[in-house]
């Protein structure tokens, strides 16, 4: 027998090992070392680098395998159940890890939740033998319980005297006929410890109707006492602990109700509430597909699978439950407005990531998001954003092209192409795309200016002198916005505007010299070389290195004729920049 149970492990072990291959470097590395020390069963040598290596590789199934090993040989029960949870999120199509995890339950006396993971192992594989047998022992055994329990009940009633009955079925005639403080009154006129657990159950919800949820809640849990797996106490219990917000006892409580009913979908979907709310998001996701393969047409259900599936990251299940949620959730608003809740949350978290200057980290979330609700105009738009921060303008356009295609209307995502041709030096494309955004609603002094530099770059002088006025006129304030329709009027020789447009500039920043160097310029141009000194001269008062303020004078000098003069300031030039030897 020895021999066999030796010929197991080797056999485990060779199957891990070969898997192993496939898994990441590092964790390989931890898990070689953790086997060494499983050989030799010194287990708790050994978990901590199984351990590490799931840390290094949360997808290494075998190493989730041997670990649990570990810890079932440590005597460390819940937490071989913790890990069993994390492996069958992993490897939700394993049945010998459902199988497995059911017989761990099985060992701490809890039947109900190793039911619901025999009968997942049957769902994986109908012909799995093992676990039919093993569900069909533990049915057995707990109709046996039941059968006990009933009997020890009537043992116990049919020696005392008939009063508890008596009153109990007193009680129960007027309850029904909702004649609740007298019901009550009979339960209370038994001064004796009750033994019937539906003498407790009936008082409880008779104070329920009395409004005395409380002490209501005390008698459930006196009826729980004598028999804790009684249908309608867990139900009931389950119900006011989930509309307390406790959801972790309501599980507890509905998971045991439902485990005596599992042709009950009303419960199953309660049951999938309850563990959603809880965090157990692999258990929901369970229950909810259970629940909506016969109701395939709950909008709400879906709703809550899809969310389900996303905390898991079960992102392409998610998507397709979503749009169930939509295709059966018709004109209900609270789904809409949940769907709605579940893209801006993403949203708020990749732009807390955004502003954090983490822009991969928000093209993750914005990613996952998109694989969830691909319909979504405003997630591709900010993935284009984020993508344009990382340098990566061919991912960008692809998203921005994507946010229109799910919605035409989309200024933003027009303004963002048109940014992307800008600075490839496409001006055709990129005006064509700041059209679009204006012809989309968004009449934005910045698309305005952007789209005068296209046309500028383009040599469309008059259209971009038209746009440049247009930004100005929506915000006065911004230099660029004067200083480009500057240049404009420069184009048109038109002197004498551009003078006025770059004073205006020089109003809002009287340190614009750029500016004021055009102003130079100007006037070289209109031949008035004096004028074109003294303003290179007070240029110069603002900052003496800013060669070009020299070459101007020196180019006035020259067409002055004064080519000493000239000299000397060409020279001042070009020993502050070399550039302007030419």
């Amino acid at each position: 027998m020895r021999i066999y149970q030796m010929l197991l492990i080797l056999l485990l072990l060779l199957s891990v090992s070969i898997s192993a291959a496939a898994q990441e470097p590092a964790a390989i590395k931890e898990y070689n070392a953790g086997l060494k020390y499983f050989n030799l069963h010194n287990y708790l040598a050994a978990s901590p680098f199984f351990e590490d290596a799931i840390k290094k590789d949360p997808t290494f199934v075998n190493a989730y395998k041997i670990l649990i090993r570990c810890q079932e040989e440590l005597g460390q029960r819940q937490l071989a159940i913790q890990t069993y949870q994390r492996a069958i999120e992993i490897a939700p199509s394993d049945k010998r890890l459902c199988y497995n995890l059911a017989s761990a339950y099985i060992g701490l006396n809890d039947y109900e939740r190793a039911i619901i993971y025999l009968q997942k192992a049957l769902e994986i594989d109908v012909a799995y033998i093992k676990a039919a047998n093993k569900l069909k022992e533990v049915e057995d055994y707990l109709a046996r319980q039941d059968a006990k329990q009933y009997a020890l009940l009537v043992e116990a009633s049919e020696a005392e005297d008939n009063l508890e009955k008596e009153l109990y079925q007193a009680a129960l005639e007027l309850y029904r006929k909702d004649r609740f403080k007298e019901a009550l009154q009979k339960l209370e006129d038994f001064e004796e410890e009750a033994t019937m657990v539906d003498f407790y159950y009936l008082k409880a919800i008779t104070l329920q109707n009395l409004g005395k949820r409380e002490e209501g809640i005390v008698q459930y849990e006196m009826a729980l006492e004598l028999d804790d797996r009684h249908f309608n106490t867990n139900l009931n219990l389950g119900t006011i602990y989930y509309n307390d917000k406790n959801y972790v006892e309501a599980v507890k409580l509905l998971e045991t109700a439902y485990a005596r009913k599992p042709n009950d979908m009303q419960l199953l979907y309660d049951l999938g509430r309850a563990q959603y709310y809880a965090k157990e998001y692999t258990a929901a996701t369970y229950s909810l597909e259970k629940y909506t393969d016969r109701h395939s047409k709950d909008g709400e259900a879906w709703l809550l699978l899809g969310k389900s599936y996303s905390e898991i990251d079960k992102s392409k299940s998610a998507a397709s439950a979503f749009d169930k949620a939509r295709q059966y959730g018709g004109q209900n608003d609270d789904i809409a407005n949940s769907l709605q809740n579940s893209i801006a949350k993403y949203g708020r978290e990749a732009s807390e990531l955004t502003q954090k200057g983490n822009f991969q980290g928000a093209i993750d979330i914005l990613e996952q998001a998109i694989e969830e609700h691909s319909e979504e105009a405003s997630l591709y738009f900010n993935l284009g954003l984020n993508y344009m921060e990382v340098g990566n303008y061919k991912k960008a356009r692809t998203a921005f092209t994507k946010a229109i295609d799910m919605d035409a209307t989309h200024a933003k995502a027009y303004q963002g192409l048109g940014l992307i041709y800008y600075e490839k030096e496409e001006f055709s494309t990129a005006a064509a795309y700041y059209q679009a955004t204006i012809d989309a609603g968004k009449y934005d002094e910045y698309v305005y200016y952007k789209l005068g530099s296209c046309m500028y770059k383009l040599k469309r002088i008059d259209q971009a002198i038209e746009y440049y006025y247009k930004a100005i006129e929506i915000q006065p304030n911004i230099k660029q916005f004067h200083f480009g329709v500057a240049l404009a009027h420069i184009a048109k020789k038109e002197n004498n505007k551009s003078i006025e447009a770059l004073r205006k500039a020089l109003e809002i920043d009287a340190m614009y010299l750029d500016a004021q160097y055009h102003i130079c310029v100007n006037y070289i141009e209109m031949n008035q070389y004096e004028n074109c000194i003294a303003e290179a001269e007070r240029l110069l008062a603002k900052d003496g290195l800013y060669a070009k303020a020299y070459l101007v004078i020196a180019h006035s000098y020259k067409r002055m004729g004064q080519y000493m003069a000239a000299e000397k300031y060409q020279a001042k030039a070009v020993e502050l920049d070399p550039t302007l030897r030419d």
